[in-house]
């Protein structure tokens, strides 16, 4: 059993690692699209691994090319990653930063 903590601000979404570590997701904002997403990031906590999940898609047609803001697609890709990476991660919990004394 693991301890209940609180998330952090931005975390849209947590999954618990096999190793007591988790998978966050949060959006990834730039300064060419506030206040839209750009992406949905879902990092873990306990290793280096990390996925970011566009918004948009290009959609290719014939003669020309367009973009769409599909940011549900992306939460479902992120998602369903957070999953399978929780599901396997066995890195545990980063310890919290002990203060200089």
């Amino acid at each position: 059993m693991t301890e209940q903590t609180d998330w952090p601000e931005n975390v849209l979404a947590r999954y618990l690692t096999v190793g007591g570590a988790t998978v966050d997701l949060t959006h990834r904002l730039t300064v060419q699209t506030p206040p839209a997403p750009l992406a949905t990031l879902a990092s873990c906590t306990g290793c280096p691994t990390a996925e970011e999940f566009s918004h948009y898609r290009v959609i290719r047609g014939m003669v020309t090319q367009r973009q769409e803001h599909v940011p549900t697609a992306a939460g479902e890709q992120a998602r369903a990653w957070a999953q399978s990476h929780a599901g396997t991660c066995r890195a545990i919990p980063k310890p919290p930063a002990t203060p200089p004394q």
